[in-house]
């Protein structure tokens, strides 16, 4: 028997800080009439494992997780610890607490391995996550999914932080407590972005704490070294206009449409799926994901790609030169925002995804570039053209983000046809692995997996699945994004439930699937804990009957 449903969704939970203002904005002159219009706020609600008092807000108190589960790692004092430490003393660094988000300086929450700091530091390899390293303490913050894969993979010198449990302070109240007033906390704040690093600042500066950027190093790196993998530069390809439905060119004319009529006249973009659904390009960077590190400038009379450019083939060279895009550095953006700055231009910025490191450049060059150009044309009023001129900044969300979402023909044929051949990959597997589990063929988990995998890699158009598959017999069905491992993992019989959750990428559409099965008799409680989860979910099931199940 079947139980198919759609109760559990695969997640892309961001694990960042988020703020609904930007403060420094105050400071410039407001285009009129264009409001803020911040993205939707998420939670930020982080957890500590030790018992410890907050000043104002009672005692705060959470068992550790040794004393729940007798499962963590004992370990040697961590070496990787030891060495950040060392660097906190530096006379060009001087904190006394180090903040390491999981996300890169996209905000993405699936990264290439080069940027996956958080996992390097932690040995948590977990998607989401937030590790402080203070002189004396390590702690690591994560949400439900992660709680039991945690356990397993932090040592001893780290403390869990719950997320979501009841009576757990934030991160940035965990430091409150544990910090000495006045203490220098450091961040990269390429990996902030500038509402989350706003954020920040302002719950520590209850305690005096100060917010340091450290531009210019990143301590992971710094003790990561020659270990650290090599940033991703394979070729990029050309999205085919059949499959994106619409051209390059027509997406930057409305998009500078847009610009125009907001009052600005360039727009930053960063956020990595945006870049690839405007220039109709897809990458490798990104495990899962058609992706490429890059940023991109958007102006009224032209754009600007920052890209290595090891990965542009001659096809791609050709696409961008005919919608009039030019090349630059990945690494010379703070570079280039300075220039705008000092043009006086007016830059559309996301802050909810751009990052502090951007933000913070764009702010510090227009301030400089204000008190400059006032020097010298007119002390008591600023002018530019015979025209008065004040340096500014237009925080709103991202058009792109919007217009993506509006799926045209050609994508909405591309999400119908990806998903019927997924489905028949789908059918084709589960025809298969009936018949081997009514054989008595032995299955891991793993081996349901490279199965799946081989079915779906047959059809046209495949390109890589959309995340690490999800197979799970049994209790291991319970443990959310669970991943199985050759070596330890378990089988699929008659007995258990099967979790199923998976997903791939075709050139014209993602899917993402998820289905709990069984291939025997359920027992009653089998059948009344799948009927609770579905009725805490609010989900509509349907049960259909496979062979003589």
């Amino acid at each position: 028997m079947i139980f198919r449903s759609h109760f559990q969704l695969h997640s892309q939970t961001r694990f960042r800080f988020l703020s609904i203002s930007s403060p420094f904005l105050h400071n410039f002159s407001p285009i009129p009439n264009f409001p803020t219009t911040p993205r939707f706020r998420q939670p930020t609600t982080l957890i500590a494992r030790h018992s410890f008092s907050i000043p104002n807000s009672g005692s705060i108190t959470a068992k550790p997780s040794s004393e729940l589960r007798n499962k963590r790692k004992n370990s040697e004092p961590d070496d990787k610890l030891r060495r950040i430490r060392e660097l906190f003393s530096r006379p060009n660094i001087n904190i006394d607490a180090y903040i390491i988000p999981s996300q890169d300086a996209h905000q993405s929450e699936f990264i290439a391995d080069c940027y996956a700091r958080r996992e390097y530091i932690s040995g948590f390899t977990g998607s989401a996550g937030t590790a402080v390293i203070t002189k004396d303490k390590a702690a690591l913050w994560t949400d439900g999914r992660y709680f039991l894969q945690a356990e397993q993979q932090l040592n001893s010198s780290w403390i869990l932080m719950r997320a979501g449990n009841l009576g757990v302070p934030t991160t940035s109240e965990w430091l409150n407590g544990v910090l000495t007033p006045g203490s220098r906390i450091g961040i990269d704040p390429f990996l902030f972005s500038f509402d989350a690093s706003e954020e920040l600042k302002e719950a520590i500066s209850k305690k005096n704490h100060e917010l340091v950027y450290l531009y210019d190093i990143n301590l992971v790196d710094e003790i990561w070294k020659e270990a650290r993998p090599k940033p991703p530069n394979k070729p990029i390809r050309v999205h085919d206009l059949k499959y994106a439905g619409v051209d390059v060119s027509s997406k930057l004319s409305s998009l500078r449409s847009e610009l125009t009529d907001a009052g600005s006249s360039a727009i930053v973009i960063s956020m990595l799926d945006e870049i690839a659904w405007l220039l109709n390009l897809r990458g490798n960077d990104v495990p899962h994901s058609p992706v490429m590190y890059a940023y991109l400038i958007v102006e009224t009379d032209g754009s600007k790609l920052f890209i290595d450019d090891a990965k542009i083939t001659p096809e791609v060279t050709t696409h961008l030169k005919n919608a009039r895009i030019e090349l630059r550095p990945y690494e010379s953006i703070l570079s280039e925002i300075e220039s705008l700055a000092a043009k006086g231009a007016c830059l559309w910025l996301d802050t909810s995804s751009v990052s502090a490191a951007i933000v913070n450049t764009y702010k510090s060059a227009c301030n400089k570039f204000a008190g400059g150009i006032a020097s010298l044309i007119n002390k008591n009023k600023r002018t530019m053209n015979g025209e008065p001129w004040e340096p500014s900044a237009l925080n709103k969300s991202s058009p792109v983000c919007l217009a993506k979402a509006v799926k045209n023909e050609a994508e909405l044929q591309g999400m119908c046809n990806s998903h019927l051949r997924d489905a028949a990959a789908l059918a084709h597997f589960w025809a298969w692995l009936e018949d081997e589990i009514s054989n008595g063929v032995v299955l891991t988990e793993v081996d349901v997996a490279d199965k799946l995998l081989e079915f779906r890699s047959a059809q046209e158009g495949f390109v890589d699945t959309s995340f690490d598959t999800i197979s799970g017999s049994g209790a291991n069905g319970a443990i959310i994004h669970y991943r199985p491992d050759p070596n330890r993992c378990s089988t699929v019989d008659t007995e258990k439930l099967f979790l199923l959750d998976s997903g791939a990428q075709y050139i014209d559409g993602t899917t993402d699937i998820t289905r709990t099965v069984h291939f025997g008799k359920p027992s009653s409680r089998q059948k009344e804990c799948f009927t609770r989860v579905l009725q805490v979910a609010k989900s509509r099931v349907r049960m259909i009957p496979c062979s003589d199940g």
